[in-house]
């Protein structure tokens, strides 16, 4: 199991324009105890097939994975069929672009119901947000890139274990998982029921101790060892969301986390 940053973790630099994506993959190399990385498609300068080769000569050029690529966002449970389209749309694109950039996975999501004044319980939402990623899944097959679907509370469609193994009753063929260690409205009673499922993994904070421990989610050490148990080999990405200085948070917490891996 090896350790991923996340370009959201410095997203308020990236958005504003006071780094770019390549100075990101240099930090990652030079300050951060991390093997791969993953990319937020916003933080992208262009998706032509230049600017994806570049990211990606780069990336290697400091021995960084591409560990994941994470569409922001998609929404399969909008009332609109014409706005469900051009999602679908939007994430087979990001597909075959992950494949340019080398990317083990693309993260998608399955929808915020809530978002759109449509209840979590309605049929018509769990339908609409299938047949989406019915389409996303076939079109998965012609790529080297697993597709991932992230585990999100708040207005998120699927917010427990049940609603995982629902939606994937829902679709035929390989839908992946990024487990957000963070997104369960019931905690690690869901990631307890779904870990066995992770082709990727999300450790997200919201704060940051003296330690290096986010103290609202205080099982992390004991989640990572837990992975390794299950038998997972692939990444964790911190995805920084405080409000503290990234330069000195994101850094603190990735030592930490660091530190929870076994030797």
């Amino acid at each position: 199991m090896r350790l991923a940053c996340s370009s959201y973790s410095y997203h308020d630099d990236l958005d504003g324009g006071e780094m770019d994506v390549f100075e990101f993959l240099e930090r990652a190399e030079t300050d951060l105890p991390v093997d791969g990385v993953e990319l937020i498609e916003e933080h992208l300068p262009d998706d032509d097939p230049e600017t994806l080769s570049a990211v990606r000569e780069t990336a290697d050029s400091y021995d960084l994975d591409i560990a994941c690529l994470s569409v922001f966002y998609n929404d399969f449970a909008k009332a609109a069929r014409t706005d469900r389209r051009e999602d679908v749309r939007t994430v087979t694109s990001w597909l075959d672009r992950a494949d340019a950039l080398g990317a083990n996975v693309v993260r998608a999501f399955t929808g915020f119901p809530g978002l759109h004044d449509r209840e979590h319980g309605d049929p018509a939402v769990w339908r609409d947000v299938a047949r989406c990623l019915q389409e996303c899944v076939d079109y998965a097959e012609t790529c080297e890139t697993t597709l991932a679907i992230e585990n999100h509370n708040h207005d998120g469609l699927i917010r427990t274990a049940d609603d995982v193994y629902e939606v994937r009753s829902r679709v035929n063929g390989e839908l992946g998982l990024v487990l957000d260690l963070a997104n369960y409205v019931d905690g690690r009673e869901s990631i307890e029921r779904t870990r066995h499922l992770a082709d990727h993994v999300h450790a997200a904070y919201d704060a940051v101790d003296d330690r290096g421990a986010d103290p609202d989610h205080p099982y992390y050490a004991e989640e990572l060892r837990a992975l390794v148990d299950t038998g997972y080999e692939g990444y964790v990405t911190l995805e920084w969301e405080g409000e503290a200085d990234d330069r000195e948070a994101v850094p603190r917490a990735l030592a930490y986390l660091d530190d929870c891996l076994p030797a």
